[in-house]
């Protein structure tokens, strides 16, 4: 007769958790490649440039909305796949300084100057909808592969968080570049530096709090009144948009900097 002993609960619970695949750079940089390819076929077939992308309902969903939600279906399936842990939540919260809280508030004041600048009579109810659930998308996809996957990816190891950090932001600034070829021309090469350095500040979102979520609220709200400024501006919005383009560096470049020098020593994860 056979008798069937089961796992301890420990031992069961243990190997549930475990990963199916090592969490390394390997993986991140699959997971920006799948999430990367199957957004940009969806954006360039579309045939609409990507400065026309919310100038209409119709673009926004076919452009913003479709790729997003799905390539955050990707997102979730290599999440699945890969099952690695720390990727929502940090297992400790690092020291956030004042400089890093100064950062924080700058980005929200911006946000609400957007908002309060925009002529919202103007904009259509559809559009709006548009907008809004590409913000929410995008914040949730980008930040899943970037302050999810990569960050992650490159903590490991025992990589100093300064390293981590930087590189995170230089591949988010990167990821960024196939807009030279959707229609941005020279100013998507811009893009791709402000991108880094807006992206070492929503690092320091998930940092404040030790979880990725209030980067993904930061990053959607941005892009929100990003997109809704870019074509309802009133006068007086314009006029802010070069004083506020080269705050926003000088916050980054700052952010960035204080980061490099002050987590030269500090590992997340030995």
């Amino acid at each position: 007769m056979t008798f069937y002993n089961p796992p301890h609960p420990h031992t069961l619970h243990t190997a549930m958790s475990l990963p199916r695949l090592a969490p390394g750079i390997v993986p991140a940089l699959m997971a920006w490649m799948l999430y990367g390819l199957i957004t940009f076929v969806i954006q360039s077939s579309s045939g609409i440039s990507y400065l026309d992308w919310f100038k209409t309902a119709a673009n926004a969903w076919r452009t913003g909305v479709l790729s997003l939600a799905v390539g955050s279906v990707v997102l979730l399936g290599w999440l699945a796949i890969t099952r690695w842990d720390h990727l929502w939540r940090d297992p400790r919260r690092l020291p956030v300084t004042g400089v890093m809280k100064a950062a924080m508030g700058f980005w929200w004041a911006a946000i609400a100057l957007r908002l309060a600048g925009v002529d919202w009579q103007a904009v259509p109810l559809d559009l709006l909808l548009a907008v809004v659930v590409s913000g929410v998308l995008v914040g949730f996809a980008e930040e899943t592969l970037f302050r999810g996957f990569v960050l992650r990816a490159l903590r490991e190891g025992g990589r100093a968080e300064s390293s981590a950090a930087l590189w995170t932001a230089v591949c988010f600034g990167l990821f960024h570049l196939p807009n030279v070829l959707m229609g941005t021309g020279a100013v998507g090469v811009i893009q791709v530096f402000l991108a880094a350095l807006s992206g070492s500040v929503l690092y320091v979102f998930r940092r404040h709090t030790g979880r990725l979520w209030p980067a993904m609220v930061a990053h959607g709200a941005w892009d929100i009144s990003a997109f809704l400024a870019g074509g309802y501006a009133q006068p007086w919005l314009t006029a802010t948009t070069l004083p506020m383009l080269g705050l926003s560096v000088l916050v980054g470049i700052v952010v960035l900097a204080s980061i490099v020098r002050g987590d030269r020593h500090v590992v997340m994860l030995p």
